[in-house]
């Protein structure tokens, strides 16, 4: 067995066990062709169906769908991102391989039970917008917290970019943060990006990071929560 194959199977039973396990496994359908950025009309030609039955998954107006459909569905995402050079599925076994958990980096994460506006995320847990007004309408699914000092430590120049991998559609707030610029630099190197970042634990964040938040067109957000474990609580109280 190729490792190539090994890379598929470990990422296909991934997504399969998400959407069978999902109390909701259409929506969980639709969250995983977006982490792919493939429309419906794309997985539909290849799936030789027509449009509305991707809606009608995603939506819920069909029945949850069986294991063959499912099947069906994850190997034509991981088809098509193959043919389109399998930069998604390269990017989320990199963040699979690292137990970021464990080794204290990500402090919290959570997905929501429905998605949210990025300016509906900031609003709800009392964050200022400090760039980027005009892309808060992007969806949000969820949300990863960081130690910024923590992923710089342990995981280095190359590593430290793997935080970013499967976050395409997650918020990313980082604590810790002294100006804003790492953070900030580090996405700009990725070729996906998070629809929002959001900073804590500084009081004025750097202009540069501003300007990178401009250029990627990402919106940017402070939070002035006093303590990282106010903010964990106020972040869990979201996805609860």
């Amino acid at each position: 067995m190729s490792l190539q194959t090994t890379i598929r199977e470990r990422l296909a039973r991934r997504i399969a066990g998400e959407i069978a396990l999902s109390d909701h496994p259409g929506q969980t359908m639709r969250v995983w062709r977006e982490r792919f950025r493939i429309p419906q009309v794309v997985l539909a030609d290849h799936l030789n169906v027509s449009p509305s039955v991707i809606s009608d998954y995603e939506s819920g107006r069909r029945k949850s769908p069986s294991t063959s459909t499912i099947r069906r569905f994850v190997m034509a995402l991981l088809d098509i991102d193959e043919q389109e050079g399998g930069q998604v599925i390269s990017a989320f076994v990199r963040l699979m391989d690292v137990n970021l958990v464990d080794m204290n980096i990500v402090l919290s994460m959570g997905e929501f039970t429905a998605p949210m506006t990025a300016g509906e995320f900031c609003e709800r847990l009392g964050c200022e917008i400090l760039a980027g007004h005009e892309y808060l309408d992007r969806e949000v699914y969820g949300y990863s917290l960081v130690d910024i000092e923590s992923a710089v430590k342990e995981l280095g120049s190359d590593g430290f970019l793997k935080l970013f991998g499967a976050t395409t559609e997650w918020c990313l707030l980082f604590t810790g943060v002294a100006t804003g610029r790492a953070p900030m630099i580090a996405i700009r190197s990725q070729e996906f990006k998070p629809p929002l970042i959001i900073l804590h634990g500084t009081e004025h964040v750097d202009h540069l990071a501003l300007d990178l938040s401009m250029q990627m067109r990402i919106p940017l957000g402070l939070i002035k929560t006093d303590s990282t474990d106010t903010l964990v609580s106020r972040l869990e109280e979201l996805v609860s």
